[in-house]
């Protein structure tokens, strides 16, 4: 590709494509940082795919093609398809991009209209853990490690806070405060701009982010809460892939290797726990900080269904017919009897006990 300098009839080949996208990232940098994080990453891989393609004029088709190579091509890191969320987000940046090279008259906007895979709302088809598999894998962590320390934190706090990923990975330590005398986490929620929700710590959650936060005495206020352990990260600010893929290792060295379980499991289990613990669905959406209640019902729905035993009582009733349980109505019976008559009944079987 070596240009996708643009006029109504032609293509000239002033510039390239590192140009063009170091322009589309300073156009993009008034956005959240998460923003410009996914376009970076999301541009970076589309220009990589038609290089690798051997695109040097892309036209529409290309665009459907690029589309359908999100949804089968193996991704590099991990050798499976990218998952339909990851699919959209690529996409809707190359739809942006477009947008872009057309607005500033270089390319025409060959992705408008075409339409991002569909994706869940929800993740609450992924599983929650039952209360011995958080414990066995909380036990599973080395401790005695900063990497460890970490973990261990990272995962009791998103179980007892049923917090997400990305509010875990924008907490600075500098959010911790204290309020009526409890340790309390600021977190920056789901479509907020700024930290104005808190989640109260449990204090062994609380000795738990201290004992982490103890292997790094030089660590500020304004440093990030969760950082990296690598030598070529060391002490930045983990991305949100990156805590997912730290948990989902944590998971298999434990023995819980399977795509049902993955970091959004943490959040799942911390809703389902305050379910199991009694609260009402009002009580848990407002935990769970969800907008609707509705989303909160698919956990409650999820928790009635692992108690529902109805498969084993319809194969019960046809191979293993249970003897009938005549307790009630000989129950009722004795009841009908004289004083008399009962107390013989009593002394004849205290006599054969």
């Amino acid at each position: 590709m070596n240009s996708l300098m643009y006029q109504p009839d032609t293509i000239r080949t002033q510039g390239n494509p590192t140009e063009l996208y170091n322009r589309f990232m300073l156009y993009c940098a008034d956005r959240k940082e998460t923003t410009v994080d996914g376009y970076q990453v999301a541009i970076k891989h589309f220009l990589a795919w038609i290089s690798k393609e051997g695109i040097t004029q892309p036209t529409r088709e290309h665009i459907i093609a690029y589309k359908n190579a999100l949804a089968t091509d193996p991704s590099e890191k991990t050798g499976a398809p990218l998952a339909a969320g990851t699919q959209a987000r690529y996409l809707r940046a190359c739809k942006m991009f477009f947008k872009w090279t057309a607005a500033e008259g270089l390319y025409p906007n060959i992705a408008d209209n075409i339409r991002a895979p569909k994706i869940r709302q929800d993740n609450t088809h992924r599983d929650a853990l039952e209360e011995n598999d958080v414990i066995r894998i909380l036990d599973s962590i080395d401790r005695t490690t900063q990497a460890g320390k970490r973990n261990y934190a990272m995962i009791l706090l998103a179980i007892t806070g049923a917090l997400r990923i990305i509010e875990e990975q924008r907490a600075d330590i500098g959010d911790i405060k204290t309020i009526a005398g409890e340790h309390v986490l600021f977190i920056q929620g789901k479509g907020r701009d700024e930290k104005d929700e808190y989640k109260k710590l449990v204090p062994e959650v609380y000795e738990a982010i201290m004992d982490y936060l103890s292997t790094r005495p030089d660590a500020k206020k304004g440093d990030p809460l969760f950082t990296s352990t690598s030598n070529r990260a060391k002490d930045k600010r983990i991305t949100e892939p990156g805590i997912s893929r730290i948990i989902k290792d944590v998971f298999r060295a434990a023995g819980y290797d399977t795509n049902r379980l993955t970091a959004h499991s943490l959040r799942h289990t911390g809703v389902t726990m305050k379910l199991k613990s009694g609260a009402t669905i009002q009580e848990a959406q407002h935990f769970a900080r969800h907008a609707s209640p509705t989303t909160t019902g698919i956990y409650a729905h999820n928790l009635d269904r692992a108690k529902d035993h109805s498969e084993m009582d319809v194969y019960n009733q046809i191979f293993k017919p249970q003897t009938k349980d005549n307790t009630a109505e000989l129950a009722g019976i004795f009841a009908a009897l004289t004083l008399e008559k009962q107390a013989l009944i009593l002394q004849y079987a205290q006599s054969i006990a």
